[in-house]
């Protein structure tokens, strides 16, 4: 595994977001609490992002941040409850500090490891306003495993106060560094029990 610190010296530096606030509707339980390598998911992603990053933080909704065990990475609660969404999480951390790139992952994606964060760090352009890989479809950005620059915190905080709520969106109508995935199958999502199945989980 390598370091940030060859590729990114002079860069801003990189924080680690796991986005486990969604409601988990599909999949019926609280998906960052699955366990898919002997641990729950987002303790398994935080080990996977601390190489890379300063800290490692979990966004989390109200509700979670009570019921949540003591210990663990320091809690960023949503910013508006009411409008539950990997958005929401991502305006929290821009909040918390502007002045850093958030390296963001979402908690649904069991398949990711340290191959993929040494790509996207390597292929790093701090002046757009993220670094992204294609989705699993070869055809738009995947904003859930993304490097949101401090540059984006302007533009997350006016689509949201316009109504958007899809970081795809906003990654689509900026300018934005997109690469290939080194493994497009790490970036699967798992949503619902059956998707969980066939993975074989």
């Amino acid at each position: 595994m390598t370091s940030t610190e060859p590729t990114n010296a002079g860069l801003p530096p990189v924080d680690g977001l796991v986005l486990m606030g969604g409601l988990s509707t599909r999949m019926g339980t609280d998906k960052s609490e699955l366990a898919y390598h002997g641990q729950p998911q987002r303790d398994y992603l935080t080990a996977l992002l601390q190489p890379f990053c300063r800290q490692v933080y979990w966004s989390v909704n109200a509700e979670q941040a009570a019921t949540l065990p003591p210990g663990g990475p320091p809690r960023l609660i949503d910013v508006v409850s009411e409008r539950p969404g990997p958005l929401n999480g991502m305006l929290s951390a821009v909040a918390h500090d502007p002045t850093c790139a958030w390296l963001v992952v979402a908690c649904d994606m069991p398949l990711l490891s340290a191959r993929s964060f040494d790509a996207l760090l390597a292929g790093r352009r701090s002046e757009t306003i993220a670094t992204a890989f294609y989705d699993t479809d070869g055809r738009y950005p995947e904003p859930l495993l993304c490097l949101w620059e401090p540059g984006s915190g302007p533009v997350l905080q006016a689509a949201f106060a316009s109504g958007m709520v899809s970081p795809r969106k906003i990654l689509m109508m900026n300018a934005v560094t997109l690469l290939p995935p080194p493994d497009p199958r790490e970036l699967t999502n798992i949503n619902s029990p059956d998707e969980r199945s066939q993975l074989g989980f």
